[in-house]
């Protein structure tokens, strides 16, 4: 009986250490195809302004499209009934938006990078309100950490707009900051949400993924103007010759956006059932960091000292409230 049980585990052993190099290539795939994806819709918005709402359609046009294809069941054989799904649906629409839609609002990638990065602050918080959870000191030290930082990126890029536009364009700026900042705590209600229906009908992830979408797409007849507008923007961009066809340019990197969306999005849940959760935090941590980077250099973003000790402190934080960077345990004296 030992022996089998010994047996059994270094076969599971040999075959998690098979996975593992496939893991890690995933990983790689991962950071590339996210990092990519990031750049892709950044140049999108800088060559169209108004296509955030066409950008935000186009994803979850393909989601629910390839669940029809691929999974037609689901439309019909469902666990959560659908009245469920009202509140996710508005917080799922409106936060999606919001975030893509700030960039329309002369918010930066950089920007919305740091803000992304400060879900921590938006879920504790929900968290300690919604369950009435209580954290160690050492969470709540990471998460000051956080906040300080996304306070005093956000100021740094205040001073950087005041000096270098007019109030105008300062209000259109404080609006976009305003969509980042509802869509950050409007993910943590969301999050809420979703643990209570999982709490309640068992965690059915796919099913609250399509339903979300669907019900949601109905909602894009409010933004009809502008996915009419960039429509007409798109097809005037410039061609590019792609076998022996002319492609409009902008058509072509909003398809490698949706493409690229899917792959990270069956990346990052190969990796959180072959990882634990660290590893892949640790993975999407990562690889926020790299795309500001990126950001930064390729785009000619401006970033300042403020900036970067707000960056600092932002992913720093992140990296001691999930564990990525330990924190020293206290010894207790024992007589």
């Amino acid at each position: 009986m030992v022996e089998k049980e010994t047996q059994g585990s270094n076969e599971k052993t040999d075959a998690k250490g098979a996975v593992s190099f496939t893991s890690i290539i995933i990983m790689i795939l991962t950071l590339i195809i996210c990092c990519s994806n990031v750049l892709l819709l950044e140049k999108i918005v800088k060559e169209a302004p108004n296509c955030t709402a066409f950008v935000t359609f186009s994803a979850y046009f393909t989601i629910v499209a390839q669940t029809i294809v691929f999974r037609p069941g689901l439309l019909f054989n469902y666990t959560i009934p659908l009245h469920n799904y009202v509140i996710i649906t508005i917080l799922f629409y409106t936060t999606n938006l919001s975030n893509n839609m700030a960039l329309s609002y002369s918010v930066d990638m950089p920007t919305l990078l740091i803000f992304r990065s400060g879900s921590l602050l938006a879920n504790m918080v929900v968290s300690i309100i919604a369950f009435r959870r209580s954290y160690p000191v050492s969470k709540y030290v990471s998460v000051l950490m956080v906040t300080v930082g996304i306070i005093v990126a956000t100021l740094a890029s205040a001073d950087l707009k005041k000096s270098s536009s007019d109030e105008a364009t300062f209000g259109v700026w404080m609006v976009g900051i305003t969509m980042l900042t509802y869509a950050l705590f409007g993910s943590a209600v969301m999050g809420v949400f979703q643990e209570k229906l999982f709490a309640k009908f068992g965690k059915k992830s796919d099913e609250v993924l399509f339903f979300s979408h669907l019900l949601g797409l109905p909602a894009f007849v409010f933004n009809y103007r502008d996915l009419a507008q960039t429509i007409v923007d798109f097809n005037h961009s410039e061609p590019v010759s792609i076998l022996g066809f002319n492609i409009p340019f902008l058509w072509c990197c909003i398809t490698a956006n949706v493409a690229l969306q899917t792959l990270g999005i069956k990346c990052i849940f190969y990796l959180l059932s072959e990882w634990s959760s660290l590893a892949v935090t640790m993975v999407t941590t990562l690889r926020k960091f790299i795309s500001l980077l990126l950001s930064i250099f390729l785009f000619k973003n401006p970033f300042t000292l403020p900036h970067w000790i707000g960056t600092s402190l932002v992913f720093t934080g992140s990296a001691l409230f999930s564990g990525i960077i330990p924190l020293p345990e206290s010894k207790v004296k024992t007589q």
